[in-house]
């Protein structure tokens, strides 16, 4: 692994001079696959471990831009072909993506299916790409492709927790996410919705972490959140009002 940001500021160079603020379009979407169901899209790629990023502006505390192309990785390093949900579950375009699910009621759902969770290292391949970018669309935030940039709302965990008619109306309150597929730009190149912003998404986690379960993606309120941004802190029995899921399955 290179060990300094010099290192990887050398290697960006050559590029820095080509930097520009063109806006992302997605390719078509490739559709169905015969290696995967008439639901799910084909995602292939070269997935590293461990990366590191050289990060070109912090706002807040966090990195909202990154040098384009100045990645340095370490094995292992392992090649990925698999199916993944185009929409999150319910994998619907124009439905409301489901929430209020933990982790093991994410991973029966799916399993139901003929499914399973997708892997840590499985919405890393789908999200990063063959240019290993911070964010599908490219190496700088973008607030406009994807349902990241909604203010955050302060809950009533009472009420949530209550269930019922209480529960269903702080529920409808806090909701900011839109219909699956909704926003046209925010879809990967492999034809896969949503995979940043709308809501945060459970997938299995790697091996090595706390609990059986981790968070990736952001929700509508964590417009900086990329690709690698893994939120471990729950344990798989936390269920909110923005906490979602997608399934993934071997390929054929």
């Amino acid at each position: 692994m290179l060990d300094s940001a010099l290192a990887l500021f050398i290697l960006a160079l050559p590029f820095l001079g080509s930097m520009g603020s063109d806006e992302y379009r997605p390719p078509p979407d490739p559709g169905p696959n015969p290696a995967c169901p008439e639901d799910m899209r084909l995602v292939e790629g070269i997935h590293d471990d461990d990366m590191e990023r050289l990060c070109l502006r912090e706002k807040g505390e966090r990195c909202w831009s990154y040098v384009p192309h100045a990645v340095a990785t370490e094995a292992p390093r392992s090649s990925l072909r698999f199916c993944m949900d185009q929409y999150e579950a319910p994998n619907q375009r124009g439905a409301k993506p489901l929430v209020m699910f933990d982790f093991f009621a994410s991973q029966q759902w799916c399993e139901k299916r003929g499914k399973r969770l997708c892997s840590e290292q499985e919405f890393e391949t789908a999200c990063e790409g063959p240019q290993l970018e911070p964010y599908f669309y490219g190496w700088a935030v973008d607030v406009s492709v994807c349902n990241s940039n909604k203010p955050w709302k302060a809950f009533d965990a009472h009420k949530l927790q209550g269930g019922g008619v209480e529960a269903r109306n702080e529920l409808s309150r806090l909701w900011q996410g839109t219909p699956s597929g909704a926003m046209p730009r925010c879809r990967t190149r492999d034809g896969i919705y949503d995979l940043l912003g709308n809501v945060e998404e459970w997938v299995s986690a790697r091996s090595g972490r706390r609990w059986p379960g981790a968070l990736m993606g952001g929700f509508w309120a964590k417009p900086w959140t990329g690709c690698r941004g893994t939120n471990d802190a729950h344990e798989p029995k936390f269920a909110f009002y923005e906490v979602g899921f997608r399934c993934c399955k071997d390929v054929r």
